[in-house]
């Protein structure tokens, strides 16, 4: 590869034009407990969050999986969702984004389907809404038939850890394809209701949407002239596939495309670039992601780093 040099920011890069290397991706691999719910915002209630209580010691905590079901339903009912895991537990790899910002993650996720709970109500006619209310009494209505259409889990273990809390019930509220706040944490109750017109679901603020993250350890990374350098990071979008991973060596002049072939929406694509450089000097790489439907990642990531 042919090196020259470009400014950013009054500082002098190495230049490789049309960078190329070996490109391999899955979609595995999830985001570590202690870091899953300190990477959402500032909601106290759902994934979208300061640091949970359920995945933290807590004197007092418990594992409690006792859910009331109610609204329009022809009698009410108190389960322990664990009753119910022997026939309808369910794991799954499940990403979770926030839905204006730019934290996202994935978890190895354990639960029963809500629709376990739904199908043991007698629900009365029209019924359309379902809504999961945590211990402090939030909660965030759902159209019934986007609930069900997902495959939304009542969550008791999350990367092979059983939830406990010191509040209402350790359950979490996990769909695929559906931003964080949504995944109502310490759910007590679950009411089903009709109502004159279904809820709106938020989407990701088109400026969030097809995330991408460099997991290389920090910028300022020093590597030997010549020497094999792998790259590696980690993509997402909710609603659409990932269809390839870009990168750039130049500034944005040009861009080497890895196609993600197979890729689907439900999970991250976890993906490696390695390559090698001859020219000692300050780097700079970008990487975006596109989706299925076109969409380019609108805050791509930097990594800057040094080859001796």
């Amino acid at each position: 590869m042919t090196a020259q040099w470009f400014n950013e920011d009054d500082v002098s890069y190495v230049s490789v034009a049309n960078a190329q290397g070996a490109f391999t991706f899955n979609q595995e691999g999830v985001t570590p407990n202690d870091e899953l719910f300190n990477v959402f915002g500032t909601a106290l209630t759902s994934m979208c969050s300061k640091p949970a209580t359920e995945l933290v010691d807590v004197e007092g905590g418990v594992a409690n999986f006792y859910v009331n079901v109610g609204g329009n339903i022809k009698k009410n009912f108190t389960i322990d969702v664990r009753d119910l895991a022997e026939d309808a537990n369910q794991e799954t790899m499940m990403a979770c984004s926030c839905a204006t910002g730019s934290p996202f993650g994935q978890a190895a996720v354990m639960g029963v389907p809500l629709s376990a709970v739904v199908e043991m109500a007698d629900l009365e006619d029209g019924v359309n809404t379902i809504t999961a209310y945590g211990a402090d009494g939030f909660g965030q209505p759902l159209p019934l038939r986007y609930a069900l259409e997902k495959n939304a889990l009542l969550a008791y273990q999350v990367n092979g850890q059983e939830l406990e809390a010191a509040t209402g019930s350790s359950l979490q509220l996990w769909m695929p394809e559906t931003v964080a706040r949504y995944f109502t944490r310490n759910i007590t109750d679950i009411e089903l209701t009709r109502e004159d017109a279904e809820p709106d679901v938020q989407q990701v603020d088109p400026c969030y949407r097809n995330k991408i993250n460099i997991m290389n350890y920090a910028d300022g990374c020093t590597f030997v002239a010549g020497d094999e350098i792998t790259f590696e990071g980690v993509a997402d979008d909710l609603g659409s596939p990932i269809e390839a991973i870009e990168f750039s060596f130049d500034g944005g002049a040009t861009w080497t495309s890895c196609a993600t072939e197979g890729a689907t929406a439900d999970k991250w694509v976890n993906w490696q670039f390695s390559t090698s450089f001859e020219d000692a000097g300050d780097y700079r790489m970008t990487v975006r992601a596109k989706t299925a439907d076109g969409m380019v990642s609108p805050l791509a990531a930097t990594l800057l780093f040094q080859v001796s």
